[in-house]
């Protein structure tokens, strides 16, 4: 089981590797005084003969100054300690955060995101874990080390620490996760130290369509959906819907998103979209004039959804934000839910559009909604999350879907995305909700963590 404790250096002229912990610890490990272990620190490892003084406690541990440089410890620091029984002490562990975008500025070195992150720093402090931010050009592969930034009261601080237990994918967008390098980077980690990679990769919108379509336990909250469709096939799909909407297949934040209606009264069609200003509503008295005029590139990279008609809020349309999330134990929870209330005219919930937040239960109460319509939503959210988990390449730590309720009440995925935005957060009753959404992705990793030392111990088992 492992333990908290302070990491500090042993001042001293012993040019030995030396560690020092409490009597409890080497009564309940069962390791006699003076015994080489191998203590572990990241991808780092020294053979230490371990030892014990009157004066330390449960809570404090030393290494000797030799011991301290070849596990690159950074500065002094309370982590998870744990032995695994046979013959390793691990120390950690080191969670790497990968991104890009660094500005090369030690008070703000990812630039708008450096808050975000210095927050997820201090949630892996709170687990026992050190994390630290590092780009690819950060790893100094012949010493095995990376030098990363690490937040602490003062600020930020570069540090170098030996490569990570685990990483999590924070990369900021989709170009930059096209880079050959990122590639490179992932499979030689993965390879080289089986280091575990968690939310690899942003989700292809209509992979995930494919994923689930043939699931009959979950197909039935998918609004039909063509990729890449041909003109024929969107005039058609129009036709029968008279409410549909195309957007791009890796779009984000509602960017390039399009709502056309047919409105059989009048006879026109609306094209409801955004520019880079404003909500715009245009009027077409032919649909081929329109899909000429609104999608002059063609619809290679889109796809054409089936149109939803939402349950509202002043009588502007409402989705819903649920985002799930792994735990310190391996499993799916429910980690924050909330409304989003559409701008006048915008065809998205999102905030850039004019879109608003509010909390699920003043939602709930100002629309008077049935609660158990509430745990369908939450019973929904987890199946469509294990079924994305189970069909996807990787390991999947963390999504963020948008839902919606019709007026029938059927309950509808519009989008899956694994690095979801943190808009929602901005409400001042999801306070609680952002800092769980912080917390359990380090807990997570520190999952991971305990299980590749398990795997580690037993592979060393077979071995002997």
């Amino acid at each position: 089981m492992p333990h908290m404790v302070e990491i500090k250096q042993l001042e001293s002229n012993d040019h030995a590797y030396k560690l020092f912990i409490s009597n409890n610890y080497l009564s309940e490990w069962n390791i006699q005084e003076g015994t080489e272990k191998n203590v572990q620190f990241g991808t780092k490892e020294v053979t230490c003969t371990v030892h014990s003084k009157e004066d330390i406690t449960n809570d404090t541990c030393f290494l000797s100054n030799r011991a301290w440089n070849k596990l690159c410890i950074p500065y002094p620091i309370k982590l998870s300690i744990e032995y695994d029984n046979v013959e390793r002490i691990f120390i950690g562990p080191i969670i790497g955060i990968y991104t890009a975008g660094f500005t090369g500025s030690i008070l703000r070195p990812v630039g708008e995101r450096s808050f975000l992150f210095a927050k997820y720093l201090h949630a892996a402090r709170t687990t026992g874990a050190l994390a630290i931010i590092f780009g690819s050009h950060h790893i100094d592969w012949e010493n095995e080390t990376m030098e990363g930034y690490s937040f602490q009261e003062t600020g930020w601080k570069k540090i170098k620490v030996p490569i990570p237990n685990v990483v999590y994918d924070r990369l900021p967008n989709r170009r930059t996760e096209m880079h050959p390098t990122y590639s490179e980077i992932k499979e030689r980690l993965q390879k080289n130290y089986q280091i575990p990679w968690f939310n690899p990769g942003f989700f292809d919108k209509s992979h995930i369509y494919e994923q689930l379509i043939n699931l009959s336990d979950v197909n039935k909250y998918l609004p039909t959906t063509i990729t890449s469709p041909t003109d024929k096939e969107i005039k058609s799909f129009i036709n029968q819907y008279k409410h549909v909407y195309i957007k791009p297949k890796n779009g984000s934040l509602g960017m390039g998103i399009h709502q056309v209606l047919f409105d059989d009264k009048e006879n026109y069609y609306y094209c409801r979209f955004r520019d880079h200003i404003r909500n715009r509503l245009r009027r077409y008295g032919s649909l081929t004039r329109l899909l000429q005029n609104q999608f002059p590139n063609g619809f290679d990279q889109m796809v054409v959804q089936q149109g939803i008609s939402l349950l509202k809020y002043q009588n502007n349309p409402i989705d819903f934000r649920v985002h799930t999330n792994k735990d310190e134990m391996g499993k799916w929870r429910i980690s924050a839910i909330a409304a989003k209330i559409a701008g006048s005219g915008s065809v998205t919930t999102h905030v850039k559009s004019g879109g608003h937040i509010k909390s699920i239960n003043e939602i709930w109460e100002d629309l008077k909604l049935r609660k158990s319509l509430l745990e369908e939503l939450k019973t929904t959210a987890l199946h469509l999350t294990y079924a994305i988990d189970k069909t996807t390449d990787g390991i999947v730590g963390e999504i963020g879907f948008d839902i919606g309720i019709d007026q029938n009440e059927d309950i509808w995925m519009f989008e899956a995305n694994s690095k979801p935005g943190r808009t929602i957060f901005s409400h001042p009753k999801l306070k609680q909700e952002d800092q769980l959404t912080r917390k359990l992705p380090m807990n997570y990793a520190n999952y991971l963590y305990k299980e590749a030392i398990m795997d580690y111990s037993a592979n060393d088992e077979v071995t002997i």
